[in-house]
């Protein structure tokens, strides 16, 4: 039989939501009623620094994935930002660490897909800042848009005076200031 059920989440992110589907699938096949099934979907809260969004009292949307560090769930991070309209779309990274010997290549092909996808890129820390730079420059990206800050403090300070309502900011990974 088919039937639309309209259902409302405070999940972003297309990897969330097929899951999201994957699930409402299993339920409905299992005989559970569709008021339940939505009551069910809109209770789900997002969890804390995977891809959580939060709105500031300024108009700013924050999406923090602070506790992201590996190559697919960057990559899917960045294409949440990339789909805001509106306002600049702005990234704070320290890049991804623990990839062995791929871990250039990882994080310039995430500098890829940031510069691709993004108005400001802030590069924290100095770990990955070679890799993701030539990745985000490479892609054409105004070179001016690219900000280097030494450490999350010195990024925040940067944010303060470029922000503005409508605007997205993307926490995509946290690395303590004190890693080397």
């Amino acid at each position: 039989e088919g039937f639309s059920l309209e259902l409302t989440t405070k999940l972003v992110g297309e990897c969330n939501i097929s899951n999201l589907l994957a699930a409402v699938a299993v339920a409905l096949h299992l005989g559970m009623k569709p008021e339940n099934i939505k009551y069910a979907v809109a209770q789900i809260e997002q969890v804390e620094h995977r891809l959580n969004m939060k709105r500031t009292a300024g108009g700013v949307t924050i999406i923090d994935d602070a506790f992201n560090s590996n190559p697919t769930g960057s990559r899917m991070a960045v294409d949440v930002i990339s789909q805001f309209t509106g306002g600049k779309r702005i990234i704070v990274t320290p890049g991804m660490i623990e990839l062995g010997d791929k871990q250039f290549d990882l994080n310039r092909q995430l500098g890829e897909h940031i510069g691709k996808n993004v108005d400001i890129a802030i590069v924290v820390g100095e770990y990955n800042r070679k890799a993701l730079t030539e990745g985000i420059l490479s892609t054409g990206f105004d070179e001016s848009k690219l900000i280097e800050a030494d450490t999350f403090q010195d990024a925040q300070r940067h944010l303060a005076t470029i922000l503005t309502a409508g605007d997205v900011v993307l926490y995509e990974n946290d690395l303590p200031d004190t890693f080397k």
